[in-house]
């Protein structure tokens, strides 16, 4: 088990201001006794395929990706991944529909203990948006939705690493995030969601952390718990001028009014926080109150 003790109290009258901005964040994903978060990362990237249900007569659109479109069917045929492997193992064997870190830290996630087998904890996704399409029917406003993360691992022999293996039953929930917001930039569509309080699992509390100006580690919950601010999850990912239309005009199956399309997208996440960030001010003028324990996933 591992335990964590996180001192942190906030400081009479203080104030959070100014607009969220990117914030380093750090990574645990070893399964062991020790805090050993890695970092720090900017961001977490991902290429992916969405699937969407496109009422045409009303305009009601529903955009499902990754763990969600396991066992997914539409029109009575399978339209998603029959199981993990299916999801995050392109055909060509290698790992797909997984995040990848910017900048990785080196080795994150891998564990050498069985060796020559080398087991990899990596992170995928699940999101179902809700929204309707926009004038024109080439862009989307969502209103409604989650989007989660989870981590999963698979395995690989030291001598034959491009031979993966999945664990099926290695899926576990991190975070549950609260849709917030959707915007359309110029190429991009914009999707806003809030770790609250109640967002991150048992298991998540022991992945994600900030880091404060005294180089101490300070996980998203206790963040949360301390200074009374929901974490931002920003995503942005590509989307391309008329793709939506003709997609719609050309669905993968249609079922009455309701068309089944689908996309190609790279998505960019990042994890915002106020400016000035508190993670900074946690450890200028705050004294030591609480203990928080931390309870290691299996």
């Amino acid at each position: 088990m591992k335990k964590l003790l996180l001192t942190t109290m906030m400081a009479a009258g203080l104030a959070l201001s100014g607009q969220a901005a990117a914030t380093p964040f750090y990574l645990d994903l070893s399964d062991d006794s020790v805090v050993n978060p890695r970092g720090a990362i900017d961001g977490l990237g991902l290429q992916y395929d969405s699937v969407s249900e496109v009422n045409t007569a009303t305009g009601e659109i529903v955009s499902r990706g990754g763990i969600g479109l396991i066992g997914y069917n539409f029109n009575g045929s399978m339209a998603g991944f029959t199981d993990l492997s299916d999801l995050v193992l392109s055909d060509d064997g290698a790992i797909a529909n997984t995040f990848t870190y910017d900048p990785e830290p080196n080795n994150l996630g891998v564990d050498g203990s069985t060796f020559p087998t080398i087991v990899v904890t990596a992170l995928t996704f699940d999101f179902e948006l809700d929204g309707f399409l926009n004038p024109g029917g080439d862009s989307v406003t969502y209103t409604g939705g989650v989007l989660d993360i989870y981590s999963y691992q698979y395995s690989y022999d030291f001598g034959t690493p491009d031979v993966v293996t999945v664990d099926n039953g290695s899926a576990e929930l991190l975070v549950q995030s609260e849709f917030s917001t959707s915007s359309i930039n110029l190429g991009e569509q914009v999707i806003e969601s809030l770790i609250t309080e109640v967002s991150l699992t048992p298991a998540g509390q022991e992945v994600f952390y900030f880091q404060d100006s005294s180089g101490n580690f300070v996980s998203f919950q206790d963040y949360i718990t301390a200074t009374l601010t929901d974490i931002l999850l920003y995503a942005s990912q590509t989307v391309t001028v008329g793709e939506l239309a003709d997609n719609i005009a050309n669905p993968i199956d249609s079922d009455g009014d309701t068309v089944l399309i689908s996309d190609n997208h790279a998505v960019t996440v990042e994890f915002r926080v106020p400016e000035p960030s508190t993670v900074a001010v946690l450890s200028l003028g705050l004294i030591s109150m609480f203990g928080f324990s931390r309870r290691r996933r299996k």
